[in-house]
């Protein structure tokens, strides 16, 4: 089962996605293309790649501008899944004390 799919008994949240799982699970399980490959066309080393489909190492602006040209993705798709996967955790993790932090207001000058 894929961790998107998993709740949380504690929160009752979806598990927050890391970009490497939509990697292995959006673009390369059924479609033929080995790991190996993907080093290979795009020069991402294997152990950066293998780290990221694990879920243990973040995406680069290199290595997201090396695997969007390979996949056909726009620059940035995979910095905005990182983005977004970072966001939520620090969200989760911090949210509580965040959410009491109150906008500055304007003051007359």
């Amino acid at each position: 089962m894929s961790a998107s799919k998993i709740i949380t008994a504690e929160n009752d949240l979806l598990a927050n996605v890391h970009p490497g799982e939509i990697l292995r699970e959006d673009f390369l399980i059924g479609s033929e293309i080995a790991v190996a490959e993907v080093c290979e066309k795009t020069g991402v080393g294997a152990d950066e790649l293998t780290a990221l489909i694990a879920g243990k190492t973040a995406v680069t602006a290199e290595t997201d501008l090396r695997l969007g040209a390979y996949f056909g993705m726009s620059k940035g798709f995979f910095l905005r899944l990182q983005n977004a996967f970072d966001l939520e955790e620090v969200q989760r993790a911090t949210g509580s004390e965040i959410s009491r932090i109150r906008p500055r207001t304007q003051q007359a000058a």
